[in-house]
């Protein structure tokens, strides 16, 4: 038939309809004939993209012209049928009707016409399942559809058809992807529960009859996800659902041959659905006792060497350590067995603790006095100004305060130097609270004007998710997705990372002289002249005496020839003699204060344990030694075998019970000696060391316990410990068994580092990676909605009696940093270079946190000047850099170690970048929890990288001063400051990246008053070895408010605010792919910073289109909710199942 006929009947409809849409009575009939026309003509001739373009939208006009003859079942069949023909093409012939579908809300019409056809037996039935095909293929690009299904109350109508064409191969499916649209919506898939929606699922999902095989994994599918929260699996476990689905995967699994292997898929999906199950009460209760455990345990066992079940395996295991009563930790008490007495006037914030701990029921009851107690017991005057003194840098004289200052009102402050967060303080909300009501409609209209533009109308379905309070709940995969490490998001613990109230009498806001008075010591490089300067240089942080020793120990040594950093870099640098190294670092350790008494030094910090100088690759993972690692764990829960259980090693009970008065180190003397115990050795005694507990399993098998962050119960993840009494025959297996993040880059090639002391002697002081069968797991071990993992691995040691040293990653500890301050203010290039050490403040046990500076050091008349940057100091913009807020992340200080060597060095590269800025360093922020082995917090409980906003003087010294630093140095000085950075480390993800500021990703919407080049330094690291662009994140999210970053991009208007991320783990792109991270890579990496930090000085003044494409440096609105952390390949199959959250 000519396609002008068609055309022609299209044309007949159109006119049908007229202006209003709305067909008369003779219209209607001309409709019927130019319909059935056109369905025999689509009945012989598909229809093409061309003809579907041109009348998509007639055909949606005629359809929803229906509304007015929803009594005329031939007519709207016969245009359902039209719409079937199409939407049964390909993709891109269908795709014009689709959108036209989309854009005029069919979805709303066709569900409305459904509940009215929906009583009639006859005609009726037929255009409900026609309306149910034509969803079935729209419905995906509708994302209200479950809601429109609420609301029109058609999902009983869908349920009737599945009870009567559940077997039925050619509408079955059909009804089964609608139900699947829907169940994805938890308050949609408790509405289908209740409608009594399950009972047909599970008898066709449960069949063996293998012809509806493709029925049973769509019903599956179904199941799953109506099943997707612990609520609406608890309404499934009142039938007999789990015994059901054990005696189904059972036998299935009794089967062989070809239909063995075609029903992987099958038990796959039913193990999903009874992981769901499992997550409730019930369901693990049915589980038991259908011996599940027992049967699962069985048929994992059968199918072990066989590779296609590997996702069987996987499930099997998960569900059956999930279903395992969780036990208590194998220790009297999960609180830190290191407590430090705050100062007076703040004991409730370790009752808070205690508290989440739930050591003392009572302490919830009367915590809100005490804190109340706490804040009264502060003096208002004269009991603060001595805890202040004691923390904070002594102050320039009055004389030089007057001089400086310039003619400022007392009355101007400073806003920026204390925060505008969001959180507030309770005494300043109390006091606050009248004014604040008047203020806060004002501030509630500036925030809806600005998150307006933020909420999107697609997000309504999950807006109601999140309040409904039967079926939704937040699933681990999404706190999973918090960059941050932090724990559960539960309310105790928002509670403790509460702000902590300033002391009494101390201001909200610092004016600038105060200002000035406090911070004026710190830039003598503005004011003072060069012969000056140089005369500041000669002064250390360290005493007189202990400087002269120094003297006395460096003058007959200094470098005579530099040592090659690496093979692939051609930076040199001097490294000091190890019994150089050994005095300088034990004169060092003796004024290290510490929250417990350490009994000696650790051999490869004392003596400079180095790189290893080879390459490490990643470890391949072998998935089946992992898979019978986890088999032999559920084993041993199900049979226990004759096993030791003794405790060898108890720091609980050891700890401050030393005699020892002067830390030293005999390894050297004890290596190769035999000890009568027919057991390992721990010591955990040490600077940053980190070992509670160790249980001797079997012979060659230890159960290890972490300690918790100073005076709290939570924070495992660093460890650092040694280990002795080793025979070298034997394979010992580690298993750490209190890890708290959800997954780890140990299941994805990393492995710990171990330091020989027998290899020491021999000439060959290197951390290396060491560890086969590396493992990390969620365990049977928790309390209430704690759950633990375990990190396992294998080490079979080289040599009988060795002494060796166990950690996370390479430590650098506090003695480390003042060992190098030492060795760089003696070996640098006086005359050119301006170095000064500065004691910023007291940290909360009295230990120095350095501040560094940093630049060049000329007068006009001497040679040593580039013509090309003749930048006066005073006139020098600056650049300020902060490390290990978090004392685990040591990756950190390693990669500022190579940062400070790269500056002090003679590159050309460092004299120019000393030239044109002045640096402020501070290499460690929190010196107290790198001395007691923390891993997050700081004595004071607290996260410091959460209290930038407001932080409190006698409890994060170095937070309020640093801030103040800054606040000092842009706000009083007026000095340009051109980048900042806080260096961290990341345990999930591999390479180097940036966090960064888009002020149109700010949490209170965008921000139109700010520079949007927050990506313009990332994006010149573009070729650098190592660094990831894609895992690079700007956004500014609400819980991360408190942080550096953000503060500083805030407060003081630096558009150039960063954190970078350093793995602990490897490479996957550039030159470094397939290999681990070792201490020379980490400071190479501080030096390719460097490097590209002089890209930045070389177009500052140039606009950012100029450096970055346009469209790459800036983003779209369509990416505001699409940016997320980069997820690879092989993490994918790890997190989905090797580590599947409960």
């Amino acid at each position: 038939m000519p396609l002008n006929k068609t055309d022609s009947w299209f044309a007949r409809i159109s006119q049908a309809l007229g202006r209003d849409k709305t067909p008369t009575a003779d219209g209607k009939e001309d409709i019927r004939y130019a319909v059935r026309k056109i369905n025999q003509h689509f009945g012989t001739e598909k229809p093409n993209n061309e003809l579907v373009t041109k009348y998509a939208n007639v055909i949606v006009d005629l359809l929803l012209s229906m509304h007015n003859c929803s009594d005329d079942f031939e007519l709207i069949s016969q245009i359902l049928v039209l719409i079937r023909e199409i939407l049964d093409c390909d993709k891109k012939t269908r795709r014009p009707l689709v959108k036209a579908l989309i854009k005029n809300d069919v979805c709303s019409f066709l569900l409305h016409n459904l509940r009215a056809v929906a009583d009639d037996r006859g005609l009726g039935q037929d255009i409900s399942l026609q309306i149910h095909q034509i969803l079935a293929v729209v419905g995906h690009h509708d994302k209200r559809l479950p809601l429109k299904a609420r609301l029109f109350k058609t999902i009983g109508c869908t349920i009737n058809l599945l009870r009567i064409y559940s077997y039925n191969a050619k509408i079955g499916p059909v009804i089964l992807t609608i139900l699947k649209l829907y169940a994805k919506n938890a308050i949609t898939a408790s509405v289908i529960c209740r409608a009594q929606g399950l009972q047909p699922l599970l008898r066709l999902a449960l069949t063996l009859d293998r012809r509806h095989a493709k029925l049973q994994k769509s019903a599956i599918t179904v199941v799953r996800y109506l099943t997707q929260t612990k609520k609406l699996a608890a309404r499934a476990t009142t039938t007999t659902i789990v015994r059901d689905i054990l005696a189904i995967v059972f036998l299935m699994d009794k089967s062989a041959g070809p239909s063995r292997v075609r029903s992987i898929k099958i038990k796959e999906n039913l193990l999903k659905v009874l992981l769901n199950l499992v997550k409730s009460k019930t369901g693990r209760l049915q589980f038991l006792e259908a011996n599940g455990f027992y049967l699962l345990h069985e048929s994992a066992l059968n199918v072990l060497q066989n590779d296609n079940f590997s996702t069987f395996l996987d499930l099997s295991c998960h569900i059956m350590l999930h279903c395992c009563p969780k036990q208590q930790l194998p220790i009297d008490n999960v609180f830190s067995p290191v407590r430090y007495v705050l100062p007076q006037g703040y004991e409730y914030v370790v009752a808070n603790e205690l508290f989440l701990a739930d050591l003392d029921p009572n302490l919830y009851k009367d915590f809100n006095d005490m804190r109340e107690k706490s804040a009264s017991a502060l003096p208002p005057n004269e009991g603060n100004y001595s805890n202040e003194q004691r923390l904070r840098p002594k102050s320039s004289t009055t004389s030089n305060i007057i001089t400086r200052v310039p003619s400022i009102s007392k009355s101007s402050t400073v806003a920026a130097s204390r925060p505008k967060s969001t959180k507030g303080t309770r005494s300043e909300k109390k006091s606050g609270e009248s004014q604040g009501l008047t203020k806060k409609k004002s501030s509630l209209n500036e925030n809806k004007d600005r998150q307006r533009s933020t909420i999107d109308d697609r997000d309504l379905d999950e807006t109601e998710e999140e309040l409904d309070d039967e079926d939704s709940g937040k699933s681990d995969e999404e706190d999973e997705d918090e960059e941050d490490d932090e724990d559960g998001p539960s309310n105790r613990e928002n509670f403790t990372n509460s702000s902590v109230p300033l002391p009494n009498g101390e201001p909200s806001m610092r004016d600038t002289i105060e200002l000035a008075a406090s911070y004026d010591q710190f830039f003598d490089e503005i004011v003072d002249p060069i012969h000056m300067l140089r005369l500041k240089m000669a002064q250390t942080i360290v005493d007189s005496r202990t400087e002269s020793l120094f003297a006395r120990l460096f003058g007959n040594t200094l470098p005579s020839s530099l040592t090659r950093l690496t093979e692939r870099s051609s930076f040199c640098y001097w490294r000091m003699p190890s019994d150089l190294y050994f005095q300088t670092y034990s004169i060092h350790a003796k004024s290290t204060q510490s929250a417990y008494r350490f009994t000696k030094l650790a051999y490869p910090d004392a003596f400079n344990g180095l790189s290893y100088p080879r390459c490490e690759p990643m470890q391949k993972s072998d998935e089946r030694s992992i898979r019978t690692i986890l088999l032999g764990d559920i084993h041993r829960i199900l049979s226990p075998p004759s096993i030791f259980h003794r405790t060898v090693y108890d720091f609980d009970a050891v700890v401050n019970r030393s005699t020892i008065t002067s830390l030293s180190n005999d390894d050297e003397q004890r290596c190769q000696m035999r000890s009568t115990v027919d057991h390992l050795l721990f010591e955990s005694q040490f600077e940053s060391s980190n070992l509670r507990k160790a249980i001797q399993i079997t012979e060659e098998e230890y159960d290890l316990i972490l300690r918790p962050d100073v005076n709290t119960s939570r924070h495992h993840q660093w460890f650092y410990f040694e280990v002795s009494n080793m025979r070298h025959n034997l394979t010992y297996r580690f298993n750490i068994i209190n890890f708290e993040k959800i997954n780890s880059q140990f299941n994805a090639g990393m492995q710990p580092v171990i330091f020989s002391v027998h290899d020491a002697r021999n000439g060959k002081p290197y951390w290396r990676r060491i560890g086969e069968k590396v493992s990390y797991y969620k365990n049977i071990y928790g309390r209430k909605k704690k759950v633990y993992f375990t990190l396992t691995f294998n080490i079979r040691f080289p040599y009988d009696n060795d002494i060796c040293y166990i950690a996370y990653h390479y430590p650098y500890t506090y003695t480390t940093l003042r060992t190098d301050l030492t060795n760089w203010s003696n070996t640098y290039d006086r005359s050119n270079i301006y170095f000064r050490q500065q004691v910023l403040c007291k940290t909360l046990s009295g230990n120095d946190c350095p501040l560094l500076t940093i630049t060049s050091l000329y007068n006009d008349e001497e040679l040593y000047q580039d013509e090309k940057q003749t930048i006066p100091i005073q006139e020098r913009s600056y650049v300020v850099l902060t490390a290990r807020v978090h004392p685990g992340e040591s990756n950190a200080s390693w990669v500022m170690k190579g940062i400070i060597d790269y500056l002090l060095s003679d590159e050309p590269i460092a004299r120019i970048l000393r030239d044109r800025y002045v640096f402020k360093i501070v290499p460690m922020l929190n010196p107290d929890g790198v001395i007691n082995g923390c891993s997050r917090c700081s004595l004071a409980t607290k996260d410091l990288n959460r209290q930038w906003s407001s932080p409190n003087s006698i409890l994060f010294p170095t937070i309020y001063h640093t801030k103040g630093l800054i606040a000092c140095l842009s706000m009083y000085y007026s000095r340009p400051i051109s980048l900042f950075c806080d260096f961290h480390g990341h345990s999930r993800q591999k390479n180097f990246f940036f966090y960064g500021n888009d002020p149109r990703l700010h949490f209170l919407g965008p921000s139109t008053d700010r520079s949007a080049i927050t990506k313009l330094f990332p994006k010149l690291f573009t070729g650098v070895p190592g660094f990831a662009l894609q895992s690079c994140l700007f956004t500014m999210r609400k819980q991360k408010e408190g942080c550096a970053r953000i503060v500083v991009w805030d407060e003081f208007k630096i558009d150039l605010a960063y954190t970078m991320e350093a793995t602990y783990s490897g490479f996957d792109i550039g030159l470094y792919k397939g290999l681990q991270i070792q201490i020379s890579t980490l400071q190479v990496i501080g030096h390719d910073f460097c490097q590209v930090l002089l890209k930045l000085a070389d177009h500052e003044l140039k606009t950012a289109e100029a450096i970055v494409p346009f469209e790459e440096l800036y983003i779209t609105n369509d990416g505001y909710t699409k940016e997320k952390r980069v997820i690879h390949d092989n993490e994918k199959h790890r997190i989905t199942h090797a580590c599947v959250p409960f």
